[in-house]
């Protein structure tokens, strides 16, 4: 990350991503010594996202002209977008830095109604590229190993907040592989979404 980028406007494009909402101001410009900056996270302080932010927090401060204080806050609610909705609103003194992650960007690029950001008014700061995982029960991952089809005439259920949220990505993948996964949504948090796999898979009812 250099000093030049934060001058540069651009859409984000990444899975996680760092904005900065400064206007017209240039890097010459922006001096932050003995000022403290707040790193705004869009989701609960025990997501990935946190972890994220909770990494590169002390590097930002290294990097930022004046090697101000940066300070990891959180806003979760609405999957990311009322934060997203509130770093939009703020004025452009430079120190406010919002994380993004997909979570944002998919509503942002589906036209949700919910969306009052535009990102090519912010400034990417930095951007890292992540992925996911998902896990089966362990008889079922073994079965899925010898076999992947073997488990396309069973019934999953997976927890997710939103059709509009990051988990579109993991339900897109499971309909390429042919798998019956049911979204359920408006569950909150991952905590809540990991209880779900508790329940016991079951297979379809045939038809008559």
């Amino acid at each position: 990350m250099t000093v030049q980028r934060i001058a540069k406007r651009g859409l984000m494009l990444a899975s996680l991503a760092l904005a900065m909402n400064i206007g017209a101001l240039s890097a010459k410009e922006l001096d932050l010594s003995g000022k403290t900056v707040n790193f705004v996270i869009p989701f609960a302080e025990t997501g990935g996202v946190a972890m994220w932010a909770q990494f590169y927090a002390p590097l930002l401060s290294e990097a930022l002209p004046g090697h101000p204080d940066v300070v990891v806050k959180y806003m979760p609610g609405a999957a990311s977008t009322k934060g997203a909705n509130w770093f939009q609103k703020q004025r452009d003194d430079g120190l406010t830095l919002f994380g993004s992650s997909a979570s944002t960007q998919l509503p942002y690029l589906l036209g949700d109604p919910r969306v009052r950001y535009e990102y090519k008014e912010w400034t990417v700061l930095l951007a890292s590229a992540t992925g996911g995982v998902a896990y089966l029960p362990k008889e079922l991952g073994e079965i899925f190993q010898q076999d992947p089809n073997s488990l396309k005439d069973v019934n999953f259920i997976y927890g997710c907040p939103g059709a509009t949220s990051l988990d579109l990505i993991p339900l897109l993948a499971w309909k390429l592989l042919g798998l019956n996964v049911e979204p359920v949504f408006g569950v909150k948090g991952r905590g809540d979404a990991r209880l779900m796999p508790t329940l016991t898979p079951s297979k379809p009812t045939p038809t008559p």
